[in-house]
């Protein structure tokens, strides 16, 4: 672009209109942080009420954002013309959504409700206008989904055989999906509006206070000394931060723009490095307590307290943590990697400061003791907002200056939020218009008649295998939200269905669903590690499955051992933990064929097998499991020990 005074009237008129753009931006962004920060504390409007404004302001946010630098430059928001449309746009959605909340009576109250020609117009535009806002802020996948939903609606009376139905008219849709709270306005714009907005306010005022260079401090500390000590950072940072932000294209982004240089400055392969960020960020969505919104996402769905998810999902993640870090930890031996230099690392005390560990600190228990105490998710997080802010402004004293700069580092943390909150609200829009849809169509009774129909005729194992796979091509392309609400309306009712416990059945499809992470074609977070990396996508996608091995198992552990949700006696659980171990293990030495020394591929392959089998709960797998580890550690260390002699009785030595 041109400096202003190079400038001509017509650039510099356009200079000026963007800065009174940029200048409604930070009131409308100030305006939605404050908006979910009070329904938080202090009660939530009527439902229509807060989906509504939620979704207006974030729609208006976003169309204003378009087009401008530092954000999506690309396509018609970026011209000339795109100034004047993306006003256009933003005042539309702002009327719509206004014109709703004045509506809000009418349409609670009513039933059976006549769309007017008006209301029909602004149902489509609405629909076009989260469109277009899902596919300039996270791609085409979910726009192009609910298209396909569309389209599947007004013409499926077209369609001959048991995938056919009546079909519906575009006015019975506009009714369907805009006057009422089963369509755009439903329970997933609901947990929008009421969780998952004041979830990422409270990641970013976290991040703007300094929360996230400790988490990374303290992963450094506990093992950057270690031998593969920067791709165990990776593994520990990235599981702290991800239960925060809830996404893991943005967990590589964050925290990989720090590991991933840091393990290539120490030798390791680009491929390897970004492979361990790509991972390991995939498993922040899996971390207690908070799971990136995931954990309420199922307790509301699943209609059980929050603290049920939570308890439930600490030995899987666990589980999956644990394949990682030995996974890297082989991948050190074999590669002898260096750990990070005395030089890098931040000492104790530096970390351990008061003014910067107890604003956390204290934050997180607040947070933590809220939730534990009965207290709502959202007044938790409202809980750990207010406490945070203010022990960051206390620990900051009262010089000017220094209250200046806190100040601007709340702002920053505020644009933050409301930037990341626009980022996802259209795409969760757009998934609560293709849930209806499924519903409404009755394509998700469909597709679980076909699981059930698998599993009848060759067994539980194919059927909840089949129920994988169905999970896993959902959720492609998909962040992690989107992606386990997709899985869950169409695989957990068959797998219901199937005779599993509730819980069990969306355990299985969340694991499921964020699979897409890292599988191949749509694999968004090796993609986004790739660019870091500055390597093919390919090889990192390759080393990332191996890595993740454990994350392919699980879902049959959820299905044929569900002690490890904490279902059974205290023995069961123990033992069924014990043995996930030992099951990651066998993964973590299969996949990188080594331990002490390498092994052939065709024990490795064995290994494998034995370590899937696991998951099935029989004893006999479980004997053979424990035999074939402690096989291949004592062998090993029999062998080094022997070759160690040898090496002490050559000539050479004894010369």
């Amino acid at each position: 672009m041109t400096d202003l005074a190079e400038a001509g009237p017509a650039d510099a008129s356009k200079s000026g209109a963007e800065s009174a753009v940029g200048k409604a931006l930070l009131v409308l962004s100030l305006l939605l942080v404050a908006f979910h920060v009070y329904t938080a504390g202090f009660g939530q409007f009527q439902p229509l009420v807060q989906r509504s404004a939620h979704v207006g302001l974030g729609l208006m946010i976003a169309y204003l954002s378009f087009g401008r630098i530092g954000n999506r430059a690309d396509g018609i928001f970026a011209t000339r013309f795109g100034l004047v449309l993306r006003l256009a746009c933003a005042a539309l959605a702002g009327a719509i959504c206004i014109y709703i909340l004045s509506q809000e009576q009418r349409i609670t109250e009513s039933f059976g409700i006549i769309a007017t020609p008006f209301e029909i117009g602004a149902a489509i535009a609405i629909i076009l206008l989260l469109l277009v806002a899902a596919y300039q802020t996270t791609g085409p996948a979910l726009p192009i989904l609910a298209v396909l939903a569309l389209c599947y609606a007004l013409l499926g009376d077209r369609i001959q055989g048991s995938w056919g139905h009546t079909g519906f008219s575009v006015s019975y849709l506009a009714e369907y999906l805009f006057l009422g709270t089963e369509g755009i306005w439903g329970m997933v714009t609901g947990l929008s509006a009421n969780l998952i907005a004041i979830f990422i306010i409270f990641g970013s005022v976290l991040l703007a206070t300094g929360g996230a260079q400790s988490f990374m401090d303290i992963a450094l500390l506990v093992a950057g000394r270690k031998p593969g000590g920067a791709a165990k950072v990776a593994t520990v940072s990235s599981a702290l931060f991800g239960m925060l932000n809830g996404a893991a294209v943005a967990n590589v982004a964050t925290t990989g723009n720090f590991t991933i240089p840091a393990m290539k400055r120490l030798g390791y392969r680009p491929s390897f490095a970004g492979a361990v960020e790509a991972t390991a960020s995939s498993g922040g969505q899996l971390t207690p307590p908070i799971m990136g919104a995931g954990a309420f996402v199922m307790a509301e769905l699943l209609g059980i307290p929050y603290l049920d998810v939570v308890y439930a999902a600490i030995i899987p993640a666990l589980l999956f943590f644990a394949c990682v870090w030995f996974s890297v930890e082989i991948e050190a031996r074999r590669e002898n990697m260096k750990p990070f230099d005395a030089a890098d690392m931040p000492t104790w005390r530096e970390v351990l400061e008061p003014a910067r560990i107890l604003p956390l600190a204290l934050t997180l228990t607040v947070t933590l003791g809220a939730m534990f105490a009965g207290r709502t998710p959202s007044l938790a997080a409202f809980y750990g907002i207010v406490t945070n802010v203010a022990l960051f402004l206390a620990f900051g004293g009262f010089d000017p200056k220094e209250l200046r700069d806190r100040l601007r580092a709340l702002l920053d943390g505020a644009l933050l939020a409301a930037g990341s909150i626009v980022s996802i609200l259209a795409l969760l829009v757009c998934a609560q218009i293709v849930l209806s849809l499924i519903g409404l169509t009755g394509v998700g009774i469909k597709l679980s008649e076909s699981i059930m129909g698998v599993e009848s005729s060759s067994g539980l194992f194919v059927g909840t295998l089949f129920a994988m796979i169905v999970s896993l091509i959902l959720g492609m392309g998909m962040p992690t939200t989107a992606a386990y609400l997709l899985a869950a309306a169409v695989v957990a009712p068959a797998l219901i269905e199937l005779g599993l416990d509730p819980m069990i059945a969306h355990f299985f499809v969340f694991y499921s669903a964020l699979l897409s992470a890292l599988t191949p074609p749509v694999c968004t977070a090796v993609f986004a590690a790739a660019v870091i990396a500055k390597t093919h996508w390919w090889p990192i996608c390759l080393a990332a499955v191996k890595l993740a091995a454990m994350k392919y198992v699980l879902p049959f552990f959820f299905v044929f051992r569900e002690a490890v949700l904490l279902r059974g006696d205290a023995i069961e659980i123990a033992w069924a933990g014990i043995m996930g171990l030992v099951a990651s293990m066998l993964l973590a030495i299969a996949t990188g064929r080594y331990y002490l020394r390498p092994i052939p591929w065709p024990v490795a392959l064995g290994l494998f097998v034995i370590g899937v089998a696991v998951a099935s709960g029989h004893w006999l797998a479980d004997i053979i499991a424990i035999g074939a580890l402690l096989g291949v550690v004592v062998v090993q260390r029999l062998q080094i020990t022997r070759a160690k002699a040898l090496e002490d009785d050559s000539p050479s030595v004894r010369a």
